[in-house]
């Protein structure tokens, strides 16, 4: 698969999530990432887990975010 641009790659973001199958999909990984609730737990390497999922949802807010592509997209 040819390498996608930054710009590229949010565009792509923003069609499947902007869709009503990728809102559902979406709330599912903000409840299963920890994205608004602690990660701490207790148990062993549960709070590294938690992050990680965490930072997964993180970047795909990220990339869902026009304001993080304006100036890439006005200096095309």
């Amino acid at each position: 698969m040819p390498e996608v641009s930054p710009l590229e790659l949010h565009r792509a973001y923003r069609r499947l999530f902007d869709s009503a199958d990728g809102r559902v999909v979406m709330t599912d990984l903000e409840r299963r990432g920890c994205f608004m609730r602690p990660t701490y737990s207790t148990d062993r390497g549960r709070t590294e887990f938690n992050e990680g999922r965490r930072s997964l949802v993180l970047h795909m807010k990220h990339m869902l975010e026009p304001e993080n592509f304006i100036e890439k997209e006005n200096n095309r």
